[in-house]
């Protein structure tokens, strides 16, 4: 999924504030990514990387991202990272 150019973004992941540019440059420069349970229709992969070039790990978000059936990947949630994608900052 990292290969696609144009990751369309949901109004739901723009709930915390976050820019289509920050949560985009996130996929696209993760630090770590997996997949994780989503629709079952719909590959699901969690991404944990920079808001934007040169962003640190003390300042990384989280992004989820589903494949859909229009054959883009959407990003339904974005937020600085939590602990429970934390473990993404290591790969």
């Amino acid at each position: 999924m990292k290969s696609h150019k144009l990751v369309k973004v949901d109004n739901s992941a723009r709930k915390h504030g976050l820019k289509d540019s920050e949560i985009r440059y996130a996929v696209h420069h993760p630090f770590g990514y997996q997949n994780t349970q989503g629709n079952p229709e719909e590959t699901t992969i969690a991404f944990v990387g920079p808001r934007h070039e040169g962003g640190s790990r003390h300042n990384a978000i989280e992004v989820i991202v589903a494949m859909r059936a229009d054959g883009f990947p959407h990003a339904f949630h974005a937020m600085p990272v939590t602990d429970r994608w934390m473990h993404l900052l290591q790969n």
